[in-house]
């Protein structure tokens, strides 16, 4: 007997070859059938087709003319090659046993290709299954042809924004240096920025070039005119004893080579004049040279500071 699937059209062969008899020694399900000569309370031997009787112990089924018997009740079977314990047979009755053999579906894949909590089933060749172990916490998975499964886990990769560094504002000036040429544009935000001296706004230097008429800063779409500064400006006059400010600085395309540099930026301050009022000032600067952005020099118009945090994050 044979096991089968429906496939949506047709019924498959799964195991089995659907024969019973001779034919049946390959099958999932083995049939053995014999016709009985007359008071036979045992079964054993060949069938009606010289099929051996062998079965599973506890796996078998046992019909006297179609009619299934009761193990335990009606016969015993405990040694695989006999049935014993029969009500006597009667000439031409006909005893059919039934068992499940161990058999494997083709194509199974085996349970134990994966071993851990995780484990992916790949394919690493045609026909040929094999195991992706889990990979670390918070990874995704990944197409890698160079791989043996063509897939792996790594790290996502970066996106929106990253943190370049993280910098407390002392001294004259800060120099944020040594930035990475890997991203499409530059984002700075400066917190609490806060002057010695009252009043002062905060100012940026691209690539620390101080040399004159290199800058421009306008407050408008309109900006035009002449380069006419060593920096551009990025704040409103902070008071110098409130540190409730924050800037907001863009750089675009920073690592372009090809053309200017321009930077958008938007900030909030204290008051100079009047501590419970703020200021808000958006402003555009402008650096007239064309090599990469690699650092960028923070200071106040005039003194030093006394306190602040500058954030620098690449943006995809």
């Amino acid at each position: 007997m044979a096991v089968k699937r429906y496939d949506g059209s047709a019924w498959q062969t799964v195991a089995g070859l659907g024969a019973q008899g001779a034919a049946a020694t390959s099958s999932s399900i083995a049939t053995w059938v014999k016709t009985a000569s007359g008071g036979e309370t045992s079964l054993s031997g060949n069938d009606d087709n010289s099929q051996a009787l062998s079965y599973t112990v506890g796996q078998e089924l046992v019909f006297i003319n179609g009619t299934l018997l009761k193990r335990g009740s009606d016969y015993t079977a405990t040694n695989g090659t006999s049935i014993t314990g029969l009500t006597a047979l009667a000439a031409n009755d006909v005893a059919t046993v039934w068992t499940v053999n161990a058999f494997s579906v083709t194509g199974a894949i085996a349970n134990t290709i994966v071993d851990a909590k995780g484990d992916l089933l790949v394919g690493t060749a045609a026909d040929t299954p094999g195991r992706l172990a889990v990979g670390t916490n918070d990874y995704v998975l990944t197409a890698d042809s160079t791989t043996g499964t063509g897939l792996k886990w790594a790290a996502p990769a970066s996106g929106g924004e990253t943190l370049i560094s993280t910098t407390t504002l002392s001294g004259s000036s800060v120099l944020l240096d040594n930035i990475p040429a890997t991203y499409n544009d530059l984002k700075l935000i400066v917190r609490d920025y806060l002057p010695a001296s009252d009043n002062y706004s905060l100012r940026l230097r691209f690539n620390d070039d101080a040399n004159a008429n290199r800058h421009r800063t306008g407050t408008d779409l309109a900006l035009g005119g002449a380069f006419n500064a060593t920096s551009v400006n990025i704040s409103a006059g902070n008071d110098n004893a409130v540190s409730e400010s924050l800037v907001w600085a863009y750089i675009y395309d920073y690592t372009n080579t090809t053309t200017w540099k321009i930077n958008d930026s938007l900030s909030i301050v204290t008051d100079a004049t009047t501590t419970a009022n703020f200021q808000i000032w958006r402003q555009w600067g402008v650096y007239n040279q064309t090599g990469a952005i690699s650092s960028l020099r923070l200071f106040p118009d005039s003194g030093n500071f006394t306190s602040g945090t500058a954030l620098l994050y690449g943006v995809k």
